[in-house]
């Protein structure tokens, strides 16, 4: 689907200083991102940011990773002593490097210019389970359990696959979006706990997820 039915032309909102002669007020500023910087997931294509400013401008990318559609490149201010306030969508590669990426959004505004950095993540944004830091956390399932759920937001079509077969997954594949998949395991009739690798793919990016099924704990008095 060409980029998002929500995706909004450029907007611009214009603020009147009220001022009937030249002002010489001018300035240039980030709203989102803030001064943290703007995080995407590693299938994430499209994420916005929005600015004010009281120039014309461009905005640019400085890396090949990500890119400022030309219809949101630029705009010429036609008005005088006004903030425009502008919002510009932003279109990524997949990240398959494996390693964290960074890189400067470069609004030039007239004399005026502004950097505002941008971090693409090295994984999916997958809630359950959690990440401690940026680890994800095993997904732990009691022995007696046959069931637990796997939730993540994919940015793309994704599918799952693991290399066990005491394990199943309610689907295997599916389109965008916030997904809640319930993973349906064997009883474990082991003496020990057992692992099995579960791969989670969206974009072309694939994020490993360790699931973890505990040993039985023996009966009192066995």
């Amino acid at each position: 689907m060409k980029k998002f039915l929500f995706m909004l032309p450029l907007l611009a909102i214009i603020l009147m200083m009220g001022c009937s002669k030249k002002s010489d007020f001018h300035m240039s500023r980030f709203l989102r991102p803030n001064d943290v910087g703007l995080y995407v997931y590693a299938d994430q294509e499209w994420d916005s940011v929005s600015f004010e400013t009281t120039e014309s401008y461009t905005l640019s990318s400085n890396v090949s990773w990500f890119k400022v559609p030309d219809e949101y490149s630029s705009f010429k201010n036609p008005y005088t002593d006004a903030v425009v306030l502008s919002y510009a969508w932003l279109q990524f590669e997949p990240n398959t490097t494996g390693e964290m990426r960074y890189g400067l959004l470069h609004l030039a505004a007239g004399d005026y210019s502004v950097d505002a950095t941008v971090i693409q993540l090295p994984f999916l944004n997958v809630t359950n389970p959690v990440r401690q830091g940026y680890v994800l956390a095993p997904l732990v399932i009691d022995a007696t359990t046959s069931s637990a759920s796997l939730a993540f937001t994919a940015y793309s079509n994704w599918t799952l696959s693991t290399d066990s077969d005491w394990l199943t997954f309610e689907a295997t594949s599916g389109a965008a979006g916030e997904r809640r998949v319930i993973i349906t395991t064997e009883l474990n009739t082991t003496d020990e706990d057992r692992t099995a690798k579960v791969l989670l793919t969206s974009r072309g990016v694939t994020q490993e997820i360790t699931v973890t099924q505990q040993k039985p704990i023996p009966a009192e008095g066995a």
